[in-house]
């Protein structure tokens, strides 16, 4: 069966691939249908940062100049041990003086995703989990959750998340395992203890460590992360909320007033995360984006930002190439840098969240020395930025200005 010029096209998942996804290739004249399982884009998720590679995405889709209105600029991380010396002090000028980051929320990213969705001709079904996939002579149909079917299309993209239901339907081979160490959230008021411009971050040997992101110059807000593991949640619930705003203040000393604005523990919302890892991201007519393709820790801040990479880089191969050979070319595009990130972000997850105590110290000897090397440090600023393709290789970072 000969590839149609334009396709029809489906994409189950309203997350930072998906949508992005949607965008760019119902720009290009395909007709793109997206079903997402939520009944509404809601307003959930904490703060992350948008590094100059998913800036990069956001130009594209046009949506860069608004979220600059609601975000505030990052230019450096800093990250300090509990007895107060710096583990890591990384800057993005130092690549170039245009490099920066972006603290923002999940809800207003998608805000604006859904808005510029609004305006191509993609069909967005709020409320439809899809739940079946066929393929027949390359013309695949979804089932949802009334037993309703949907298609033909030409082209099915999974990004339904980590916790995919629906990669099983792809028949690529995938390794999943869930992290024994997740995260406390909460958003609230910054206050003047945090500078605006900086990822602030604080650990105690490996079983310990908080962080505070500027994500959002219209109500100035700040997002703090906690360190636990998850089968400890139960226990921390069970405790006085002051034990544990304790434990902060000994690796955070001005966090107190902030944390004022914490009552309850229901204040702050549990995140999980996963490990994710295929082969390739492509099976005949189906490809897998996002976290439903290579999940990983958040140690790094590369999720959103590889899923945005991934939306774009698939619009221009299919732009390009008849649909079997763009998905092909897709997997070798993306294979580079998401490598490097799996293997750096599980390399470096134990040293800052695990039950291996010695790493930390290892950490806290090593770290220092290594930000004062120069070509070190700019390797890990590039690591930071997301511009790595490999242990000694990286992307031009004119590339993504």
């Amino acid at each position: 069966m000969p590839t149609p010029t334009k396709l029809r096209i489906a994409i189950v998942g309203f997350g930072s691939a998906g949508a992005s996804s949607a965008i760019l290739l119902s720009r290009q004249g395909h007709q793109v249908s997206l079903f997402e399982r939520a009944p509404a884009n809601a307003p959930i998720g904490a703060g992350f940062l948008l590094q100059p590679t998913g800036l990069s995405v956001l130009k594209e889709l046009g949506i860069y100049d608004s979220l600059l209105t609601t975000t505030t600029e990052i230019d450096h991380l800093l990250c300090v041990n509990d007895s107060g010396s710096e583990i890591l002090n990384l800057h993005y000028a130092e690549l170039h003086p245009d490099f920066k980051g972006q603290g923002t929320h999940r809800s207003t990213l998608f805000k604006l995703l859904e808005e510029t969705l609004d305006q191509t001709e993609a069909n967005l079904h709020w409320g439809c989990e899809i739940l079946g996939i066929s393929n027949h002579n390359n013309e695949i149909r979804l089932t949802d959750h009334t037993d309703k079917q949907h298609g033909p299309f030409d082209l099915l993209v999974i990004a339904d998340g980590a916790r995919s239901q629906l990669r099983k339907f792809s028949g690529i081979p995938v390794k999943q395992n869930r992290y024994p160490w997740g995260a406390l959230w909460f958003v609230g008021k910054r206050t003047p203890a945090f500078k605006n411009n900086q990822l602030w971050q604080s650990v105690s040997s490996t079983d310990e460590l908080c962080g505070f992101l500027p994500t959002g110059t219209q109500d100035d807000l700040l997002s703090l992360f906690w360190s636990i593991r998850l089968d400890q949640i139960d226990q921390w619930r069970n405790q006085p909320l002051d034990e544990w705003k304790h434990a902060v203040l000994k690796l955070a000393p001005q966090s107190e007033s902030f944390l004022d604005q914490i009552e309850h523990h229901n204040d702050l919302d549990v995140a999980s995360y996963h490990d994710v890892v295929m082969p390739h991201w492509h099976q005949g007519r189906t490809v897998v984006l996002g976290d439903a393709a290579h999940a990983l820790s958040p140690q790094l801040g590369q999720g959103v930002n590889l899923a945005l990479l991934d939306a774009s880089v698939l619009a221009k191969t299919i732009a390009s190439h008849p649909i079997e050979e763009a998905l092909k070319c897709f997997s070798q595009q993306r294979r580079c840098q998401l490598g490097f990130y799996q293997f750096a972000t599980r390399t470096a997850t134990p040293f800052f969240q695990s039950d291996h105590h010695l790493l930390g110290t290892i950490r806290d000897c090593t770290f220092p020395l290594a930000n004062k090397i120069p070509w070190l440090r700019k390797q890990m600023v590039s690591t930071m930025a997301g511009i790595k393709t490999g242990l000694f290789t990286r992307t031009s970072p004119t590339k993504y200005l």
